[in-house]
């Protein structure tokens, strides 16, 4: 009777024994792109597919559904004015202009005008950034009304969307509300710069 239970013993030894070296043999893969086996393989390794490639794994036999014509993305609103001289004139009517723009707090852009615009512009709006006082781009507007007379929030945004002169297109980097809210502080820069200019031709 204790032999058969040292017998037992030994077999579940043994049986332990060759698991834990097989285990250990297939841990040791020379193979250092793959670490060996996997528990659901199909699960580890998704199927990698190209975009709109041909597929099986939905009706249209495509891997992603092209979107219906027309479909714009969630918050994404359109511009339609050409990136033209005809374009830039035809903004200056305000047309692209949100109803909440006369709401919205100057200080709210200033932030991301110090991010995007400060750079050329200057701090103050006065188209002395450190890129104008480092030479690297030169002859850049400030925003007062002697330099700039007619431009308007309609023009800005244009200028934003496209691009003007030495300037090119911020579209990527702002999304729609940000834009609105840079041009509210250059608006306020810009009545800032307007009043120095007053204030020297007073004195002269």
């Amino acid at each position: 009777m204790i032999m058969k239970k040292i017998n037992s013993v030994a077999k579940i030894k043994i049986i332990l024994g060759v698991v834990l070296l097989f285990g250990l043999i297939t841990s040791c893969n020379s193979d250092k792109s793959t670490p060996g086996f996997t528990y659901f393989d199909d699960m580890y390794r998704s199927p990698a597919l190209k975009a709109y490639q041909p597929s099986h794994l939905n009706p249209r036999k495509s891997s992603a559904l092209i979107p219906v014509e027309g479909t714009v993305s969630r918050g994404y609103v359109p511009y339609d004015i050409p990136n033209s001289n005809e374009g830039y004139e035809s903004s200056k009517s305000d047309i692209a202009v949100p109803i909440y723009f006369s709401d919205l707090d100057a200080q709210s852009g200033k932030e991301l005008y110090g991010q995007f615009c400060s750079h050329c512009h200057g701090d103050k709006g006065d188209g002395n950034g450190i890129l104008m006082q480092r030479e690297k781009i030169l002859g850049i507007p400030g925003y007062g009304k002697d330099r700039l007379p007619d431009i308007t929030p309609g023009s800005i945004y244009h200028v934003i969307m496209h691009g003007k002169n030495n300037m090119g297109s911020h579209s990527s980097q702002l999304n729609y509300d940000e834009r609105w809210k840079i041009i509210k502080y250059v608006l306020k820069l810009r009545e800032d710069q307007s009043a120095i200019v007053a204030d020297a031709s007073s004195a002269t």
